[in-house]
Formats: structure tokens, C-alpha cells, sequence
């Protein structure tokens, strides 16, 4: 499964962020889109993408997920192509707004955007778009069919709206959303704005997009790498806030010096914002789902983080406002005000689960709540 979901990733972060490349290809003049409208149509793709989250993850689980996973992909890429004869802002928004809802992959996908950006953005959206469709028939065609009969699985497993109300109830899941909403910001910015801030530092826009391969790749060493030592010593929230705090620093950076004359230091800074900026998105994801007792209650939690991690998409992009470019200045400290945000929410809630895991070692609590049947059960911190 891992290879087929990997290809899922790199074509989902393929079509959603290869308006960042298309921008500094001459993508807004060619469509008569001015002052706010680029950032407009981000925020018209987000409030839909965000609503869907929870939906979507409920019907993945309730029907048959070889067979939602695929259809939505195959609808991505279907949208992703029809952009490339939008004409105007109404054609572009519609494509966009269709296709809301059908990491290491992501970062190679941002490469490669970047590299096929060079023919022009028409034949960006129309290549990505056919590989996307690719990737959905391959996925319909060798995906496993059917959760319930396999023996991957038991009938435990099944949804259930108990697990799921009391999973609302339980005041980190609503932490754990706000989080996603505070290390998101930075995520979109630098997902559809990186191919932005880099033009900043050159006057050639094929040398931009150009420039954000060597970010990208440098990244996904890093993301496999941080992801593997966090795993390794069992550290979640450590690592989320240490990479963070390194991204928080570069952001804030970015946006307060001079680089016109210092053009190095900004492109070095890129490197720093592209792997520390995406750590939290997979080991928050990972710490929230191991202190969760029930897959339903998973279901809920993860979907209501992508909820929030993609209204923060709506945060961003309005904060990139064309009267401030080409710096973005109120941006960029506004992602490193967010940043500093998150860390405090996850070392207060490291030092929740610290407390938690002290009442069960002397005894004041039984097990953690949820895992009578594993009394040896620690919380993730």
C-alpha cells in the first residue's frame, strides 16, 4: 500500500501547490488577474478544501477507501488539466474551487512542479494534471479493495459515532486543531508563496521556479531524516518545536532584512523555512494519533487537524497582499508570530501527557483512559 498512498501525496501536493510556480511564470498577467485576485483564489480553494476534511475521511472509512481515494485523485487531475485553458479569473477560480476536495513525497512533487514550470504554466497544470489521472487508475486497478475483509483489519474497526462524539468531547483533540491551525500558516505560505519570496531575489521568474528545486529536494533528505530520529528516541513534540523554532527565526528573517544586496542569505534562508517549516505537519499528525485510543476517534481528530491545517491556507493568503510585495514583510512576521505560537501549545500539552504518564506510573491512575486492555500504555510526548 505504502508505494500507491506515496504516489497519492506527490500528486495531491502536485496540483494543489503548482500555483506558487505558475505565479512567477507570467500566470496573472495571462489571465487579467489584478491587485488581490491570486490570493482571492487561494482563499476560494481553501474554505471548501477545509470544510470537506471530516466528511471525506468519514466516507473513506464507511465506504470502500480503494475506491474514494482514486475517484477523488482522478478528479484533481481532471481540474488540474482543465486549468491550463482557463482564459480569465472566473475560468481559473472554477477549476480551483472543483477540484477542493476529491512531506517527504510533497517536497519531490514541489521539484518536479518547479522543473516542468520551465515549459510554461499551461503545460505545467497540463502534464501534472495526466499524471495525476495516472496515478488514480493505478491506484483503482492494485489498491486493496475491501478494509472489512482483510486481515489487516477486524470489525473493531468499524465507525462508530460514540467513539466519534466522545472524541469532540476531549478537550486536546480541540488543542491538537489549534496547533494545525498555527504550524498550517507557515505551511501554505511556503507551499504557494516559495516560488514568490525566491523571485524577490532574482529578476529572471524561470530562474525563480528554477531555484526552488535545490530547497525542495534538500528538504525531503531532512523530512525523512528528523522523521526518523524523532521515531527513533520516541519524541514528538521535541523535535516538532526545535525544527520549528529554527523556521520561525528564518521567516522572520526573511521578512525583516535587506537582501536585495544580500541575495545568498535570503536563498539560504529558503532552505531553512522548506525543511523545518513541514516537520510539525507529520510528527504532530503522528503524536496525536498515537494518543488516541480508537480508530474512530482518529478519524475525527486527523480529520478535524487537516481542517485546520488548510483553514490556515485562508490565513496566509490573506496576508499576502499585493501593496506589500515584493518583501511581504506583514506576512512572513505574521507566519513567525504563529510559529512561536505553536511551540507554546505543544510543550504545554508534552508536559500534559509528561504529567499523565506520572499518575500512571505511581498507581493514581489505573491505565490511560481508553486502554484498560493495555495497562502498560504510556502517553506519546
Amino acid at each position: 500500500m505504502m508505494p500507491g498512498l506515496a504516489l497519492a501525496y506527490f500528486t495531491h501536493t502536485l496540483d494543489r501547490d503548482n500555483l506558487g510556480n505558475a505565479k512567477t511564470d507570467g500566470f496573472e498577467k495571462d489571465l487579467g488577474l489584478v491587485e488581490n485576485q491570486y490570493s482571492l483564489l487561494l482563499v476560494l480553494f481553501y474554505v471548501p478544501y477545509a470544510l470537506f476534511n471530516i466528511p471525506c475521511s468519514i466516507l473513506a472509512k464507511r465506504y470502500n477507501s480503494a475506491r474514494v481515494i482514486p475517484l477523488a485523485i482522478l478528479a484533481w487531475g481532471v481540474c488540474t488539466m482543465g486549468a491550463a485553458a482557463a482564459k480569465n479569473f472566473a475560468g481559473i477560480m472554477a477549476t480551483r474551487i472543483i477540484m477542493d476536495k476529491p512531506c517527504e513525497m510533497g517536497f519531490i512533487a514541489g521539484a518536479v512542479s518547479s522543473l516542468i514550470s520551465w515549459s510554461g504554466w499551461q503545460y505545467l497544470f497540463l502534464i501534472e494534471g495526466s499524471i495525476t489521472i495516472l496515478v488514480a487508475i493505478y491506484l483503482w486497478t492494485f489498491a486493496p479493495k475491501s478494509p472489512e475483509t482483510s486481515r489487516w483489519y477486524t470489525e473493531e474497526e468499524e465507525f462508530l459515532w460514540d467513539d466519534a462524539n466522545k472524541q469532540l468531547e476531549h478537550w486536546p483533540t480541540w488543542v491538537f486543531a489549534f496547533m494545525a491551525l498555527m504550524y498550517g500558516v507557515g505551511v501554505a505560505s511556503s507551499s504557494n508563496f516559495l516560488p514568490t519570496m525566491i523571485n524577490r531575489l532574482t529578476s529572471e521568474s524561470t530562474t525563480a521556479n528554477l531555484y526552488t528545486v535545490g530547497p525542495n529536494l534538500a528538504a525531503s533528505v531532512f523530512q525523512l531524516s528528523i522523521c526518523w530520529l524523532s521515531d527513533r528516541y520516541q519524541q514528538r513534540a521535541t523535535f516538532a518545536c526545535a525544527t520549528t523554532a529554527v523556521s520561525l527565526v528564518a521567516w522572520i528573517l526573511l521578512g525583516t532584512l535587506d537582501l536585495v544586496h544580500q541575495p545568498q542569505v535570503g536563498y539560504f534562508l529558503t532552505y531553512l523555512i522548506t525543511f523545518a517549516t513541514f516537520i510539525p505537519s507529520n510528527l504532530v499528525l503522528a503524536w496525536l494519533s498515537s494518543d488516541t485510543p480508537t480508530t474512530t476517534g482518529r478519524v475525527v481528530s486527523l480529520g478535524l487537524d487537516y481542517m485546520a491545517m488548510n483553514l490556515a491556507g485562508i490565513v496566509s493568503s490573506l496576508t499576502y497582499k499585493t501593496e506589500d510585495a515584493p518583501v511581504y514583510r506583514p506576512a512572513l512576521i505574521t507566519v513567525g508570530c504563529s510559529r512561536g505560537v505553536f511551540i507554546l501549545a505543544a510543550v504545554a500539552m508534552r508536559q500534559y501527557y509528561v504529567k499523565l504518564n506520572k499518575k500512571i506510573d505511581s498507581g493514581e491512575l489505573p491505565c490511560a483512559p481508553g486502554m484498560e486492555s493495555r495497562p502498560e500504555y504510556r502517553y506519546a510526548i
